[in-house]
């Protein structure tokens, strides 16, 4: 795709999730969203089928973008992992619409579901921290990551905006001395 291209696609997404976030999915509508971002009806269409269209580009939410490769523990990279998700909440309206938008979905046919990848993302680091003898022994890493995607989705809908990151060391200050050895805790 070409730069200019990216950027009517990145303008269209990111005003998306805005109205979606203020109005709802029902309430939003894609004169409201090309209102916004200053573009034309055609430019939605070019990039999306349809507001449904959008709504899948959100579910298509990558947890990792942004995070540098892995350097030092799994279980720190995990908790860095954590702390990005929550600084993307209290900036990017993308990721702020992204777990609303997962709800729904569960509830659309048709509609894909970034939870199982979601889950998934979070997961592998503590598998890697279990296997380098980070975690103590009762852990187990699925029901961790889900722990810790129900958070992140909480905060996404329930919390007072730019105070994710805040929210996100209180659960990490609270989760990691249960399930990290001594040697492995700590919160960057």
């Amino acid at each position: 795709m070409q730069d200019r291209a990216v950027t009517t696609r990145h303008t269209i997404l990111t005003t998306a999730a805005e109205v979606i976030i203020e109005r709802g999915y029902g309430g939003a509508s894609i004169s409201q969203i090309t209102a916004r971002a200053g573009v034309a009806a055609g430019a939605v269409y070019f990039h999306f089928r349809s507001k449904e269209g959008i709504a899948h580009a959100l579910l298509g939410l990558d947890l990792l973008e942004g995070l540098p490769p892995r350097r030092g523990p799994a279980l720190r990279y995990w908790s860095d992992l954590a702390l990005l998700m929550a600084q993307r909440l209290d900036t990017d309206p993308k990721v702020r619409a992204a777990p609303y938008l997962a709800a729904l979905a569960d509830n659309h046919d048709g509609w894909p579901s970034p939870w199982s990848a979601w889950r998934a993302t979070v997961t592998r680091p503590l598998h890697a921290a279990k296997r380098e003898g980070e975690l103590q022994a009762h852990v187990q890493p699925e029901a961790v990551a889900e722990l810790l995607i129900s958070a992140w989705a909480g905060m996404a809908g329930h919390r007072t905006p730019g105070t994710a990151q805040a929210q996100m060391r209180t659960f990490l200050d609270c989760c990691l001395p249960g399930i990290g050895r001594p040697s492995g805790l700590g919160v960057s």
